[in-house]
């Protein structure tokens, strides 16, 4: 490639590496926050936490209703926080991405291909979290009977994409099957990048 078409490259590559750095820690921070204020949630009482998360409990003259709202609330909470380290993980290697685009001239490089990779595992990783899993997390932790349903339902709801039914979201299975399958990609333009150097 050569050297004027490399700079351009860069300086591209500059600036969008720079706002996905900006949303990469904007997203720690973020995250970070949500951490701060899940912890402070784990210490309000029941009936907060039905108003807080708008919880439908008409059964709350059992015993131990208020220990299942605070379990269900805080996995709810918890389980969509977890949605977003995924996310943060593929922004930090998009980052490197295009820190690694600004600093040879081309996107074909070793580095980019494992971390297109890592973006495809992190991508069918959000399956799981994006699926079902969380009702039958729900069903371990014991919120299976009858009287609890409504709860378990509107736990579910709190997060995004979940309780469609299956295990796993199929869609980003999908995504993340076509992410890694365009690793080999990068791997094989990194190879002839390679001996394209080797023969310069």
């Amino acid at each position: 490639m050569p050297e004027e078409q490399k700079n351009i490259l860069r300086a591209r590559c500059e600036d969008i590496g720079m706002f996905l750095r900006f949303l990469f820690w904007l997203t720690a921070a973020l995250l970070a926050v949500r951490a701060v204020y899940g912890i402070w949630l784990a210490f309000q009482p029941a009936d907060w936490l039905i108003w807080h998360f708008s919880l439908s409990v008409d059964w709350t003259g059992q015993a131990d209703w208020q220990g299942a709202v605070r379990l269900a609330s805080m996995l709810s909470f918890w389980w969509h926080t977890l949605i977003w380290l995924p996310i943060l993980g593929i922004l930090w290697y998009c980052r490197r991405i295009f820190w690694g685009i600004d600093q040879e001239g081309t996107p074909f490089l070793p580095e980019n291909t494992r971390a297109v990779r890592s973006i495809g595992v992190l991508v069918m990783l959000m399956s799981i979290l994006r699926g079902d899993a969380l009702r039958g997390l729900y069903r371990s932790c014991g919120l299976a009977v009858t009287q609890q349903e409504t709860l378990v339902r509107d736990g579910v709801q709190l997060v995004a994409g979940s309780g469609d039914g299956s295990l796993v979201n199929m869609t980003y299975i999908l995504l993340g099957a076509v992410i890694i399958c365009l690793s080999y990609v990068f791997a094989y333009g990194a190879h002839l990048q390679q001996e394209s150097d080797e023969t310069l």
